[in-house]
């Protein structure tokens, strides 16, 4: 069952960017440097694959008519800015940025290179550009930023919860995305007198040693309902970890990614990541084939969607308002 949900894409002008064309005169390959946060061994939540696949169909095939330098710090963000200079020492054509510890490492290491920033939140708020419509310098982004998201989030589980009014919220602290989102999330719940108890994983071994005093700590707060918020730590590097602690507590949860749903999560409400990844890679393309970085509009969630498993549903005990169901775009079985 699928529904599609629109939101306004932002939309602005483009010009030329004339060194492009003498680089394509001179049949010099294209060099993109891959910047990400991400481990190297890509899996169901990275993003390489996605932006690849998207820009052979662009008609540009890593190691044929372009090449990818990659640089992954595996969840070390302290490694960033170094792994940057070593993009810009090469020098890289573009570098495409994955997450925002990494386009912040980017930005710090040129302001001439072109850089496409990825899976960020908040690009004028984190002060990565001067503006949505015209990003300006030398970057641009897609982002998976929308104000009214939290509010939604709420509602999703809210349905999905009669009566509930109380909600534990993973959330990876100093993380920037994973607090914005607390913060946002937070900042919402009064409207629909629901009290939100932030619950801190501050690292691998908090999910790999000590889940239980994790389950401990949510479970102290008596809530009806868990919110796992974005995080580096959860999405790449445990996230069957964090399915499995969110069944040990057995409260419903809402994951802000469907590859939870995928991999055994109950429901998620969210960007599809993959989706943000494709237009990223189109804005790529376009940047190689002559536009400037700093004149493309920085790209804001066309669609959100909301995915249910009910195998998920009957593994915890729970039952999924038929109305709640109606709304999903997609059910798994």
């Amino acid at each position: 069952m699928r529904r599609r949900e629109f939101i306004t894409l932002l939309g602005g002008a483009t010009v030329v960017w004339p060194i492009a064309a003498p680089a394509q005169q001179t049949g010099k390959v294209p060099r993109i440097g891959y910047l990400s946060d991400e481990p190297p061994n890509p899996d169901l939540f990275h993003s390489r694959d996605y932006i690849l696949a998207r820009l052979r169909q662009r008609g540009y095939d890593d190691g044929r008519n372009v090449i990818v330098d990659y640089r992954y710090a595996d969840g070390k963000a302290e490694l960033l800015p170094s792994l940057a200079t070593d993009l810009v020492a090469i020098p890289v054509d573009l570098i495409v940025a994955i997450g925002t510890p990494a386009s912040r490492a980017a930005l710090s290491a040129t302001r001439t290179i072109p850089i496409v920033m990825a899976r960020i939140g908040d690009p004028v708020g984190y002060g990565l550009v001067s503006s949505l419509a015209r990003p300006g310098g030398n970057a641009t982004a897609v982002s998976v930023f929308t104000q009214e998201l939290a509010q939604k989030r709420l509602e999703v589980l809210k349905d999905a919860v009669p009566g509930l009014s109380r909600i534990a919220a993973l959330y990876q602290p100093n993380f920037p995305p994973s607090e914005n989102e607390l913060k946002q999330f937070t900042a919402a719940a009064p409207a629909l007198k629901v009290q939100v108890y932030p619950v801190a994983v501050g690292g691998p071994a908090s999910l790999t040693e000590s889940s239980p005093d994790i389950v401990s700590d949510i479970m102290s707060r008596s809530p009806q309902a868990l919110f796992v918020a974005s995080s580096l730590l959860f999405e790449l590097m445990y996230p069957s970890q964090i399915v499995d602690l969110a069944f040990k507590s057995g409260l419903p949860a809402l994951y802000v990614r469907r590859e939870y749903v995928e991999i055994g999560g109950l429901m998620s409400y969210g960007v599809p990541y993959a989706e943000m990844c494709r237009t990223a890679a189109d804005y790529i393309a376009k940047i190689l084939e002559g536009e400037k970085a700093g004149e493309l509009p920085v790209q804001l969630p066309v669609k959100i969607e909301l995915v249910v498993s009910l195998k998920a549903a009957k593994a915890l005990g729970v039952t999924i308002p038929p109305l709640l169901l109606a709304r999903a775009d997609e059910v798994i079985e």
